[in-house]
């Protein structure tokens, strides 16, 4: 049986004024697959997430979401089409993005019962489900400024699984916290990776992309240069700017 394509990219191309950021990216994630997105900064990497859940315009070729388009060929579908594809995905920002006037609980039930009319008994019992998760039953009642940045990620994180999404997209989730708070994150990444969350994340954590990725895509010139495992990309690479790149960090 052929393996579910949850999201398809290709020739995906993005520029701000004159300066060109994603230059032709393609690439397919199949359902179950943790995709470690690596390469030096400024390669494009988090406005390629970015124009997939649609917070950035691109400006060419097309991105499906689990069969359903959002873009094809450079002309994106209706704004109902669009939010119907884009709600199968969640994403996690690199600073948090919680609301800070509502506490931990209220930050995970907001958008469930606003967006999706969930009953509100059920959001809150989901999101204890989540916290516990994550481990952070006890925080429900507290406002996100009492927490550590680590703990902030998880509640995060527990935030975007409560939209029951089909696909999560990680934009760097650790690069502001210190070694001790990314390892409480990188093991809830872990963890979903483990259960076979469908995840895209761009991140600088080889140990977490050498462990957990299922498949890894190297950015750099705004373009995709290679895709593979995670043997081929750490222990093979092909390309020497692969190379490069990870005898500077390893």
């Amino acid at each position: 049986m052929a393996e579910q394509v949850m999201l398809s990219v290709r020739g995906l191309k993005k520029s701000f004024g004159k300066l060109t950021v994603l230059d032709g990216v393609s690439f397919d994630v199949l359902a179950g697959q943790t995709v470690a997105v690596i390469g030096p900064s400024g390669s494009g990497k988090s406005t390629m997430l970015r124009c997939l859940i649609n917070l950035e315009r691109a400006q060419g070729g097309t991105i499906t979401i689990d069969g359903a388009p959002l873009m094809t060929d450079g002309v994106y579908v209706s704004d109902v089409q669009a939010r119907a594809a884009i709600s199968k995905m969640s994403m996690v920002f690199q600073s948090f993005n919680l609301f800070p006037h509502m506490k931990v609980l209220e930050n995970l039930v907001c958008a469930p019962v606003i967006v999706k009319k969930q009953n509100r008994k059920e959001a809150e019992t989901r999101a204890r489900e989540l916290l516990r998760k994550v481990g952070l039953s006890d925080k429900e009642d507290v406002f996100p400024t009492s927490l550590s940045g680590g703990q902030k990620q998880r509640v995060a994180i527990a935030r975007a699984l409560m939209m029951d999404p089909e696909l999560l997209l990680f934009d760097e989730p650790t690069s502001s916290l210190d070694p001790q708070l990314t390892a409480e994150v990188l093991a809830v990444m872990r963890k979903l990776s483990d259960d076979r969350m469908t995840m895209v994340v761009v991140t600088h954590e080889m140990g977490f992309a050498r462990e957990a990725a299922d498949k890894i895509l190297f950015m750099a010139d705004h373009k995709i240069i290679a895709s593979g495992t995670r043997e081929e990309i750490f222990e093979r690479p092909t390309d020497p700017r692969v190379r490069d790149f990870i005898e500077s960090i390893l």
